[in-house]
């Protein structure tokens, strides 16, 4: 597990700092200073586009309507998570299928994806919790296999690695 409160002391200085200059400046939405954020953001995490959200449900919701997925349409999850993810998909009008977790790592269950695969399935939402990546070289296999989106939920591990295995 991570130890957070120990994370930001490390770090206590410049975090405060860069609340108190987005507060000194009064711009809160969109503005340079969260410009410079999704760019180094973007940078941190290998260049990929960066919309920054006022909190992961919103996220979870612009990824999950950006990939048009329709009422009724399945979307695997964590039964371990935080409640907006279940809700999200609810909202939407998708079906939340609940997984149960790997005891060791509180990660979803890869063992267990693949029975819940059924023909309206079309998305897994892993949820890394704790700074702990889900088994993404498993869960991107069988999203690949059964041709569904995934949609990584990294709220509580964002910066974390998984590294795939070279297959040896």
């Amino acid at each position: 597990m991570v130890d957070l409160k120990a994370q930001y002391q490390r770090h206590k200085t410049e975090i405060d700092n860069s609340i108190q200059s987005v507060i000194d400046s009064a711009v809160f939405i969109k503005g340079n200073i969260v410009a410079e954020f999704e760019k180094q953001l973007s940078n941190f995490i290998g260049g990929a586009n960066v919309i920054s959200c006022g909190n992961g449900t919103d996220a979870l919701q612009i990824a999950m309507m950006a990939l048009e997925l329709k009422p009724g349409d399945e979307v695997i999850l964590p039964a371990f998570t935080y409640a907006a993810t279940a809700e999200v998909i609810a909202l939407l009008g998708l079906t939340p299928v609940l997984i149960d977790v790997n005891e060791d790592t509180f990660n979803i269950n890869v063992n267990l994806i693949e029975a819940a695969i059924g023909p309206k399935t079309k998305a897994i939402v892993p949820v890394h919790l704790f700074g702990q990546c889900a088994d993404m070289e498993t869960i991107m296999k069988i999203a690949s296999k059964h041709n569904l989106f995934v949609i990584e939920d990294a709220a509580q591990a964002i910066g974390s690695i998984f590294t795939f295995s070279d297959g040896s």
